[in-house]
């Protein structure tokens, strides 16, 4: 509806600006008022308005979404200083098209309950047909637009059980007023994402709500409370990508009612960084054989009461990342500029055909799957997981034995019996290697040492091929680039486990024999026999693991940290050590697939921290911790 007032003074020019109240309202059933309202402050008579003269015309035009069947009320009144009488005249043009059977439909969802258009993706074309509700409708210029990701979640856990105090109970039953709490898993992907959560038809109601209440909160991995929001829920902003816990608590007096709610799901709106636009058509034939992507619709009007069809082409050339087949991308059409948008719903379609490919990286035919040599390799690599599956010491010695004595003249496959037999020795690359997690020995050290010099003098020459096949297209390429990329993978893990083996070896006497001393003297490395040399060693593993590691992993890796930081420990530059620790735990992100490095990081913080006798920092952080990782969830 467009809404246009005027000033209706014989002298309208000359009269002083005046300043009026609008409140334009609909009741919709089943809807809160302020869904179909407009509130506005109207200025008649400025900037047009000059003293004695002049001939502009004064008025204030405005618009609204509004329904069909249902009366639209117009509230005009004077400000209270205005005290002079004042003529206005009011107008009102109603324009709308929609969708075909939907004469008296909202214009947008409601509550999260969907009245809009649903084009289903896994449809090649989606056909909606279109009415003129009220007056012939011109210039049609179709625009579909999607800037909402929407995916919904399960709850993980659903638990009833009463408020348990004088206050909840019901005013007029006397009974205990009843809560059903649902856990939602939610994982961020980015840093700085922002977020909608919606739990249809219980949420942004309150007087209307069927529910007595309705509020959530969201819980990081360490349990710290970030967002709650009551009743209304509106965009939020989680600062970090990992791990998070929505809890939502709905209160009723019937835990009957409330049982059958134990499987709601939540509704989670992430904003698009880009939008995605539909292309439309007038017909089949136009939408499948146009090939220019937004071709506008050639119906440039639509007759009062006709019916006008839309084809939607639902082949978008480049998803989100993160959008999974049935997740809904969310936006509007708009048919032309006077109308309202229409909500539009676009459901993500079953992911597309891949085509399979052998271990080697090669397309599988059935001669692969056939052939007796697949069937050698298979079996092969069944017997290399095998190393790393058995607990018998003397049976994984001679399973390697023989493994390696039947690929000598495989580089590859040497190198890959020889790292499975290394996983099985540094079981704990992401913990510090004096920890007893890592389960390292002196003899089991030096054997590490041993094996990685030989899968990096296995690897090297073909890792050192990786940068060649960068950005390639050929298949045979791509299959090149895969093998020389893992066997990169296996030189790194090698000279990691290396860097943390002589770690180990350098450290294990100097730094643990000082671990308990609260004053911070240590033993001179120097003075102990060999020290020097492997010293030395550290320093040439560490020097060769960073020229393998991109400066991003650098700081990144938890894996490259814990190898390279047993070097400034064996130096004793703990505030050296101290600093990626520190950059480390403020950009990891707080998920629980991570919360062991997380917990690795730390401690190694607290221990440099002692190290150094910064007490009042140790302080601090430990002060922190009863916030930022509180031992449970804060009641709802």
């Amino acid at each position: 509806a467009h809404l246009t007032i005027r000033a209706g003074n014989a002298a309208a020019n000359s009269s002083a600006p005046a300043m009026f109240y609008l409140h334009c309202i609909q009741l919709a059933r089943q809807e809160r008022f302020t869904k179909y309202q407009l509130k506005a402050r109207v200025n008649i008579g400025h900037p047009s308005y000059v003293s004695g003269a002049g001939s502009a015309e004064q008025c204030y035009t405005n618009s609204m979404d509004v329904i069909g069947g249902a009366t639209l009320e117009i509230c005009v009144a004077p400000f209270w200083s205005q005290l002079d009488p004042h003529e206005i005249d009011v107008s009102v043009e109603f324009n709308g098209i929609l969708p075909a059977g939907s004469e008296h439909a909202g214009t947008s969802e409601s509550h999260g309950i969907s009245s809009g258009i649903v084009v289903n993706g896994n449809y090649i074309v989606s056909r909606t047909d279109f009415v003129a509700a009220v007056r012939p409708e011109y210039e049609i210029k179709p625009d579909a637009t999607l800037d909402t990701l929407r995916k919904s979640l399960r709850p993980t856990e659903a638990a009833i059980s009463p408020m348990g105090s004088e206050r909840d109970l019901h005013l007029t039953t006397g009974a205990m007023i009843q809560k059903l709490v649902l856990e939602y898993k939610l994982e961020i992907k980015s840093d700085n994402t922002s977020l909608r959560l919606r739990m249809p038809a219980v949420d942004t109601q309150i007087y209307e709500n069927w529910a007595d209440d309705f509020a959530l909160a969201v819980f990081d991995a360490n349990k710290r409370r970030v967002a709650v929001q009551i009743s209304y829920t509106s965009k939020i902003t989680l600062k970090k990508k990992g791990d998070y816990l929505v809890r939502v608590q709905i209160r009723h007096r019937s835990a009957k009612d409330l049982e059958s709610l134990k499987d709601l799901p939540l509704l989670v709106d992430f904003s698009l960084g880009s939008s995605i636009k539909l292309s439309t058509a007038s017909s089949i034939a136009s939408a499948l054989t146009s090939s220019v992507t937004g071709t506008p619709s050639p119906v440039s009007a639509i007759a009062r009461g006709s019916r006008v069809p839309l084809f939607f082409k639902t082949d978008v050339a480049s998803l989100p990342s993160d959008a999974a087949p049935g997740d809904i991308l969310y936006g509007s059409l708009s048919l032309n500029k006077k109308t309202a948008k229409m909500a539009l719903e676009y459901v993500v379609p079953t992911a597309k055909s891949v085509e399979k490919e052998s271990p080697n990286g090669e397309k599988a035919t059935d001669e692969d799957i056939s052939d007796q040599k697949a069937m050698e390799e298979a079996m092969r690599k069944l017997r290399v997981e095998w190393i790393g599956k058995t607990k018998n010491e003397a049976e994984r010695s001679k399973l390697v034995s023989e493994l390696v004595a039947e690929v000598k003249d495989s580089e590859e496959d040497h190198a890959a019996i020889l790292a499975a037999q290394l996983d099985t020795i540094d079981v704990g690359r992401k913990t510090l290697p004096w920890n007893a997690d890592s389960k390292f020995t002196e003899p089991a050290a030096n054997k590490v040492v041993t094996i990685a010099d030989k899968i990096v003098s296995l690897t090297q020459s073909l890792a050192l091929t990786s940068r060649l096949y960068e950005n390639q297209t050929k298949d045979e390429d791509k299959r090149l680039k895969k093998k020389a990329d893992l066997a990169k993978t296996r030189l790194t893990n090698a000279l990691t486990s290396k860097c943390r083996a002589l770690g180990y070896l350098t450290t294990q006497t100097s730094f643990m024999s000082s671990a308990s001393d609260a004053s911070g003297e240590f033993v001179d490395v120097e003075a102990e026999d060999g020290a020097e040399e492997r010293l030395a060693a550290l320093e040439r593993a560490v020097k060769e693991l960073g020229r393998w590691t991109d400066k991003k992993a650098q700081a990144d890796s938890v894996e490259y940290l814990m190898a390279s930081l047993p070097l400034f420990v064996a130096k004793q530059q703990y505030g050296r050590a101290l600093q990626p620790v520190l950059k480390w735990i403020a950009a990891a992100p707080l998920s629980r697939a991570n919360a062991g490095e997380r917990k690795a990081m730390i401690e190694l913080r607290d221990l440099l921290l002692t190290k150094l006798q910064w007490s009042l920092w140790t302080g601090h952080f430990k002060e922190l911790a009863l916030v930022d990782t509180p031992a449970s969830y804060e009641a709802m």
